[in-house]
């Protein structure tokens, strides 16, 4: 089932959401601001959970086979954005039991980590997508301190299952061996070059070569230089499959030994690319070394579902809430 995230934004960036909240068919005979639930002295009306519901209808809809299971899945969808809601404000209030605050400036780095990973620093970006969504820069600013506040409580009972026994992770590596098949994929890093005319490109090209020939880290090079989006990580694309790089980059990237990258690879679109393979897996099962902290992270993950549950429980318990 799809699960509810932050409202109005993704953690990975800012989903393209509707300009207005779009009039789902079984919610037709709903009043506009109808109430969907009340916690604590916090409304939620329904409303606030089409919003957010509607960025998420054409994924409901494919996934479902009939029109029947489209509005059953999309009523149970309703319902776990109001219980995450319901969820928020109350782990809200247990921070806040506690004494504790979140300095400003927490808050602050964090909208400024936002306008310049969504948008590119620019902050007028950042004030017309709040107006397009009927948020102002004061409702963005509790948003997000409201999201530090969550993540950090989260974070807590997390660690508080951090220590997971060696013993416990090899049985889970034996008893799930497929979770571990791997195809064969390399660690990526790449350089993308652009020009306003083809004699500009040809001197970044010419540039750039001479800059790697010299010796000067790939990465150094990518993050001076590369016009792709991932520039500010040295060019890094991470772990990916070698089946998933576009034909004639595979054909390059499956010839380059590590730690070698290859010649300026003309693709067509204006634009020159060099790849560089910092490391490489072959396909097959992987060894335990490898996946020994993907294991602990799926354990780790699980008992903290497991206890964050139970402590959301009791938060339930202890509060006023009430559904409509």
């Amino acid at each position: 089932m799809v699960s509810a995230s932050r409202p109005g934004f993704a953690q990975a960036g800012f989903p393209d959401m509707p300009a207005a909240p779009q009039q789902l068919p079984y919610q037709q005979h709903q009043t506009h601001n109808a109430i969907a639930a009340v916690v604590e002295d916090r409304i939620i009306t329904q409303q606030d959970v089409r919003k957010e519901a509607a960025r998420l209808v054409n994924q409901v809809r494919r996934a479902s086979r009939n029109e029947q299971e489209f509005h059953r899945r999309m009523r149970e969808l309703e319902n776990e954005i109001i219980q995450s809601k319901i969820d928020r404000v109350l782990i809200v209030k247990a921070f806040e039991e506690k004494g504790f605050q979140i300095p400003e400036s927490f808050i602050d780095n964090e909208i400024n980590d936002i306008l310049v990973r969504d948008f590119d620093g620019d902050r007028s970006r950042l004030l017309a997508h709040l107006r397009q969504h009927g948020m102002s820069m004061r409702d963005f600013r509790e948003d997000t301190r409201e999201e530090i506040i969550v993540n950090y409580m989260r974070s807590e009972l997390r660690q508080s299952e951090a220590i997971i026994s060696p013993v416990r992770i090899e049985e889970y590596y034996e008893e799930n061996q497929e979770r571990f098949q791997r195809d064969e994929s390399i660690y990526l890093r790449l350089i993308q070059l652009t020009g306003d005319t083809a004699a500009a490109l040809n001197e970044s090209v010419e540039e750039v070569t001479r800059l790697l020939e010299d010796g000067k880290p790939f990465e150094e090079v990518a993050r001076d230089h590369s016009r792709d989006r991932r520039s500010r990580a040295g060019g890094s694309w991470g772990w990916i499959k070698l089946s998933d790089l576009r034909e004639d980059w595979r054909k390059v990237a499956s010839s380059l030994e590590e730690g070698r990258y290859s010649d300026p690879i003309e693709t067509g679109d204006t634009s020159v690319y060099i790849l560089y393979v910092e490391d490489r897996r072959e396909a097959g099962t992987a060894p335990l070394r490898e996946v020994r902290e993907e294991i602990e992270e799926i354990l780790v993950s699980e008992l903290a579902r497991d206890s964050q549950e139970r402590w959301l429980e009791r938060l339930r318990r202890d509060a006023f809430v009430r559904y409509f």
